[in-house]
């Protein structure tokens, strides 16, 4: 057991860790706009060290499931408790997942763009053509709402502390810098998840405003688990009694 508490402790570490890069990284890349090159220089490095910190973390926590899975061969209540284990990671987020869904496809208008840039210069505005973070926070809820069992914004896996915000010109997933277009993938049925986004307000906007954006049905797709820590600093267990 020393192992797997060791393991939880290195995992607790670079969680850590990897939530203060994340900090320095969102503080940095508020500044792109200046195009100061050693600003883009410092957040290219902050991004290669936190994908450095994600990864550690999945192998930290792939240890622990093969000790776990190891000490709970043929051990009643041990393999019991990792069969729980199992289905609270799959809850989570926290493995790959595949099965039926549908794929919404979101991009930028940059032909609208252009003509009204040509034609209108005076009150031409490009923040009316591109896509925001609301407008992907906004479809991810709505999938939600329709029953989808697991999501992902462009290979970002959405878990309950998910964050979905623009920083400058960027949209931000799980502190990782997106660029459209923007695929948010979602497993569930794909009849219902399909009606739900035709009928939502934000895509019916932006077909209406003739952003490129469509959704497309499958009956195979595979979402990757969330690689990022959890920040947890004032949540606390109810101990017996409510104390």
């Amino acid at each position: 057991m020393r192992k797997i508490y060791l393991s939880l402790l290195l995992i607790s570490l670079f969680s850590g860790l990897l939530v203060a890069w994340q900090w320095r990284s969102h503080q940095a890349t508020a500044a792109i706009e200046r195009k100061d090159p050693e600003l883009i220089d410092i957040i290219h490095s902050l991004e290669k060290e936190d994908a450095s910190l994600e990864n550690t973390i999945a192998d930290l926590r792939s240890q622990i499931e093969a000790l776990q899975k190891d000490r709970a061969q043929g051990k009643g209540r041990l393999a019991q408790l990792q069969q729980e284990i199992e289905a609270l990671k799959l809850a989570a987020g926290l493995t790959p997942v595949t099965g039926p869904g549908i794929t919404v496809t979101l991009d930028d208008n940059n032909a609208g763009a252009q003509a009204a840039k040509n034609s209108s210069p005076a009150t031409y505005n490009p923040e009316d053509y591109i896509i925001h973070d609301k407008n992907v926070l906004y479809l991810v809820n709505e999938l939600k709402a329709a029953g989808a069992e697991a999501i992902a914004v462009n290979g970002q896996r959405i878990v309950t502390s998910s964050d979905i915000r623009c920083v400058g010109t960027v949209i931000l997933v799980n502190s990782t810098r997106l660029a459209p277009p923007y695929e948010v993938q979602a497993i569930g049925n794909p009849d219902s998840l399909e009606a739900a986004i035709q009928k939502a307000v934000d895509f019916s906007y932006l077909k209406s405003r003739d952003f490129p954006v469509k959704v497309t049905k499958s009956q195979n797709l595979t979402l990757p688990a969330y690689k990022g820590g959890f920040s947890q600093d004032y949540v606390r267990l109810v101990k017996a009694g409510g104390q």
